[in-house]
């Protein structure tokens, strides 16, 4: 039974595909038949049949790329505010004390199963802030992470994410419509890298 449920999980793009398709298909035949008894242009009628087809579907998919394009070009990317030299002069003999937490726990949590924000202390000092925000408009959320000193919430580094999805994303889901999901902007992996490289100095001793 589990296979067969598992078989079905795969198998459902694949026919809605299928479905869509015989859709366009028998539109397209009906609108060139109908266009051929009333001596209309079949071709006008063919292109019209297509659309009413495809725009309830996927009026959507071409905003949603480029609004994806859009914000990751603009708004998606990583910073770095203070550097670890800049921080400890800013704050002499502390950097010697930290130790890093083996098991961040988490602080805080505020928000719902789709916007949040969660916070994790890294050391007695440095927390990582964690955002998500969504859904917004055209499918878009929003990824966010912060390294954070908590003793005046200043940012030492931050790096903003995008992917779009029809639904909220639990466990691979990603609604009926899963063309328009998008699991992150292009350079989201350089980013996230980039991200934990600029702790590193900052995490204190293992012990």
């Amino acid at each position: 039974m589990k296979e067969l449920l598992g078989l079905g999980v795969l198998a459902w793009p694949l026919v809605l595909l299928v479905a869509i398709l015989l859709g366009f298909v028998i539109a397209i035949l009906f609108g060139v038949a109908y266009a051929k008894r009333h001596g209309k242009r079949a071709w006008l009628w063919a292109m019209l049949a297509f659309l009413v087809v495809f725009l309830p579907i996927f009026w959507d998919w071409i905003p949603t790329v480029v609004a994806h394009k859009y914000y990751c070009a603009t708004e998606a990317g990583f910073w770095v505010y203070k550097t670890p030299e800049q921080w400890m002069k800013e704050n002499p003999g502390v950097m010697e004390t930290l130790v890093v937490n083996k098991s961040p726990a988490l602080v805080s949590h505020e928000g719902n199963q789709d916007s949040w924000i969660d916070a994790e202390m890294l050391n007695q000092r440095i927390k990582m802030v964690s955002k998500r925000n969504g859904p917004l408009f055209l499918y878009r959320w929003r990824w966010e992470g912060e390294w954070v000193d908590s003793k005046n919430n200043e940012v030492l580094a931050r790096y903003v994410d995008f992917y779009t999805s029809h639904e909220r994303r639990q466990a691979g889901w990603s609604g009926w419509k899963f063309w328009l999901a998008t699991n992150h902007c292009a350079d989201y992996q350089a980013r996230v890298e980039q991200f934990g490289k600029s702790i590193v100095r900052f995490k204190g001793a293992e012990k």
